[in-house]
């Protein structure tokens, strides 16, 4: 992967969508076993893959894939400095190609609910997954795979609350984000409903997996504001640079995140982190082949949302998942 984006970037953003459109073609990290032959094609458009959530999810839905003998494609871009743009020409190309169903996280909804809603209206069928749930039966999906994101963050608040905090600081690494603009949005109800308050921190996407620059901004926002005395960081690389932030700053925070990366997991047993909220990335990409699967075959459906997450890792039982990402590479999201 670090070898492909040197490349990308070498090349620049004018070929990024031709080798895009060439990777939709060969089938991007795609699982196509022997015993897929013949059987409906399911394609699977998410996220990147340099962020170890997104590596859990496509790790769910290879098993899926290769549990049920269905013939998939993932698909994802690869420019974080082009990403909406190169997401959104991914969806319609792959919706080109006529696959039995598709599942999208629609990461970008005022970008992705009118190209959803046109796939839909063609017939094929849609299952939203992680982003999105807001919007799903509006843009015409057959279900959604994910979370409630406001109800995420009002717990991930009232976590912080309950542990002492007044003044909260959300970290929104993907501006522009519907998922995670409710997820701050949920936190500021917490600390409101307690009598606080909240602020949004906004990094930009093509800088969020820079730790160094992550680390700064959040110690900046440390040193420029007195009042915050927590952090909520939706994302396993920012929270690691959070806890570096935190200990740069000489400040007492309050700290939770969301994500699971070794270096997470350990900040959270060390106790560095409070909290880490796992969203379960690999039971987003499981259970939605499985969906899209059994309702291009058997025309099956599970009624509503399927909710994944959030599963709550604390001290207490952060040593259980260390054990499971051992004996499991990859499952939970740690890399």
């Amino acid at each position: 992967m670090k070898l492909l984006k040197a490349t990308l970037s070498r090349l620049g953003k004018s070929s990024v969508a031709a080798v895009s459109a060439a990777l939709l073609l060969a089938g991007l990290g795609g699982a196509s076993p022997a015993a897929a032959q013949g059987k409906p094609r399911i394609v699977m458009l998410a996220g990147p893959q340099w962020d170890p959530f997104f590596g859990a999810m496509k790790k769910g839905a290879d098993d899926a894939a290769r549990d049920l003998g269905v013939n998939y494609q993932w698909i994802t871009g690869t420019d974080p400095n082009n990403f909406v743009a190169d997401y959104a020409k991914l969806v319609k190309q792959a919706a080109t190609q006529k696959p039995a169903a598709m599942v999208i996280g629609n990461y970008f909804p005022d970008t992705l609910d009118p190209i959803i809603k046109q796939i839909t209206a063609s017939g094929i069928p849609v299952i939203i997954q992680h982003d999105g749930g807001a919007s799903w039966q509006q843009d015409g999906a057959i279900s959604y795979v994910g979370f409630s994101a406001r109800d995420l963050g009002r717990a991930v608040g009232e976590r912080e609350v309950a542990a002492g905090a007044k003044f909260g600081l959300c970290v929104d690494h993907v501006p522009g984000n519907t998922t995670l603009d409710l997820d701050c949005q949920g936190y500021n109800d917490a600390f409101k409903a307690a009598g606080g308050d909240s602020k949004v921190l906004m990094i930009q996407f093509s800088d969020a997996s820079n730790p160094t620059f992550v680390v700064n901004a959040i110690k900046g926002a440390l040193q420029g504001d007195r009042k915050i005395d927590a952090i909520w960081t939706i994302g396993a690389v920012q929270g690691v640079a959070s806890v570096d932030a935190v200990k740069k700053s000489g400040r007492k925070i309050v700290n939770g995140s969301l994500g699971l990366s070794l270096g997470s997991l350990e900040a959270l047993k060390n106790g560095d982190l409070l909290f880490i909220a796992d969203l379960q990335p690999y039971l987003d990409g499981y259970y939605a082949l499985l969906a899209a699967y059994q309702y291009v075959q058997f025309k099956m459906l599970p009624m509503g949302q399927i909710s994944t997450g959030p599963l709550m890792l604390t001290k207490d039982n952060v040593d259980e998942v260390l054990k499971v990402n051992q004996q499991f590479p990859g499952v939970r999201g740690a890399s």
